[in-house]
């Protein structure tokens, strides 16, 4: 029982930790041309430091060419789905539908996870997974509703980036709560981030305008990016991994799912973000939904 208690206050601080990210996120994609790949590969470095120093400090750092072959391609594939194309597609999401809806829609990633683990890992679902499933469709198209009768074509293109990412990410948990059984938590969060620097930046020398985009970045927008990176894929996906680890990964995923319920907040208060009615209800239907799952 300790153990779990320790795991779900692990995950509501990745909950918090993730909605800071959300909102600093938006904050750097306030230029609407802002290439999202090199949004992704800016915030990805301090987070590769600050992983590479814990890992030397605990000692970890000696274990990575001790993995085997088949790991290594687990985690390259888990870091495709999740922090390059999933999380690539969650900028896009916050950039053009905003934080209070984009992040949301994103994840409902835990609906696809609870499903997955049941066939894949055997952990336990209930009547109360469909019961939820229904309340954050109902959500969803509550969003798109909306957005299809005055919404701009941004909006749009941000509700399906949102929903793509969430797939993505479903895909990825699984993956993640594999290698885990094999992998400490550092040294896997170490490994994904050093795979995704080589991919992304990869991507970035090779292609002439991301490249020309990165040297037009002013130095604010860097540092806001790089926060936000610290706190996902850094401090976040630490804690995150670490209590996936204590309570799997069906209820980890579920309470860390609650960080649209504080970037919401956030987005409305400090970034004034606009919500009439219908948009409300379809957030609250999403946000209940995830509710619904974590306490059942």
């Amino acid at each position: 029982m300790y153990m779990e208690e320790i795991g779900i206050i692990l995950s509501v601080l990745t909950a918090i930790s993730w909605s800071l990210a959300t909102v600093l996120y938006k904050v750097g994609l306030k230029r609407e041309n802002i290439d999202v790949i090199v949004a992704n590969g800016i915030r990805t470095i301090p987070s590769l430091i600050f992983m590479f120093i814990i890992a030397v400090v605990v000692g970890e750092i000696n274990q990575i060419n001790k993995l085997p072959i088949w790991v290594i391609a687990l985690i390259v594939v888990d870091v495709l789905f999740g922090i390059f194309l999933g999380d690539t597609l969650f900028l896009v999401a916050i950039r053009d539908a905003g934080v209070a809806v984009g992040h949301p829609v994103s994840y409902t990633y835990s609906l696809f996870v609870v499903v997955f683990a049941y066939f894949l890992l055997q952990e336990p679902v209930n009547i109360w997974t469909f019961i939820s499933a229904i309340l954050v469709i109902l959500g969803v198209f509550l969003l798109f509703f909306k957005a299809e009768k005055s919404e701009s074509k941004h909006m749009i293109k941000g509700l399906i980036a949102a929903i793509l990412a969430s797939f993505s990410w479903s895909i990825s948990m699984i993956i993640l709560k594999i290698i885990l059984l094999s992998v400490p938590p550092i040294l896997l969060n170490l490994i994904r981030l050093l795979v995704l620097n080589i991919i992304i930046w990869m991507l970035i020398s090779v292609n002439k305008m991301k490249r020309s985009e990165l040297r037009s970045i002013d130095k604010k927008t860097l540092v806001i990016l790089s926060i936000g990176g610290f706190f996902a894929i850094g401090l976040g996906t630490l804690l995150f991994l670490f209590a996936m680890n204590l309570i799997g990964a069906a209820k980890t995923t579920i309470i860390a799912s609650s960080s649209p319920l504080f970037s919401t907040v956030l987005g409305v208060t400090i970034l004034k973000e606009k919500l009439d009615k219908p948009r409300v209800t379809g957030i609250m239907f999403i946000i209940t939904g995830m509710y619904v799952l974590m306490v059942t």
